[in-house]
């Protein structure tokens, strides 16, 4: 298998493990072409095939207890998403969101496990973001802020 690496808008590069390829081949073999270009997604939705660093939800976890302040994480989504448009209605649409985390600042939307019933399970602020590249897969760098046991998404942001 080809070395596969990631550069981010800042230039930080990323060398994805043999798994995460792995991972990408086979979310991208269930599409001959892309069937969208832009996929809207208001919440940074992970499986635990998506975690890139750390290399799932069970080991964010552990790292977070060690880092409360908050760590930088990578995954991979396929297709382009639309995750800064949402954190900036969060953010200024105090009405709709009236219980939104504002004291973390900007670009915060709510973490979602796929693997667990689509619960949130935390907060996170996206850092930067990739365009999607020829295997559909789009890179994001996202701060964990806040990670908790599985509840239900709040209506307001499914």
């Amino acid at each position: 298998m080809a070395i596969y690496r990631v550069t981010f808008p800042n230039q930080h590069t990323v060398e994805l493990p043999t798994e995460t390829c792995a991972a990408i081949e086979r979310a991208k073999a269930k599409y001959a072409v892309p069937l969208w270009l832009f996929r809207a997604e208001r919440v940074l939705k992970l499986g635990e095939h998506q975690w890139i660093y750390p290399g799932g939800s069970a080991a964010a976890q552990g790292l977070f207890a060690q880092h409360p302040m908050g760590i930088v994480a990578t995954a991979w989504k396929l297709f382009n998403r639309s995750w800064q448009d949402a954190a900036e209605a969060y953010r200024l649409d105090t009405q709709r969101y009236p219980n939104h985390p504002r004291h973390f600042g900007r670009d915060v939307i709510p973490l979602v496990d796929e693997d667990r019933d689509s619960q949130q399970i935390g907060w996170v602020r996206i850092d930067q973001y990739t365009q999607m590249d020829k295997n559909f897969a789009v890179f994001v760098q996202f701060t964990l802020l806040e990670l908790f046991d599985p509840r239900p998404l709040p209506p307001e942001y499914a």
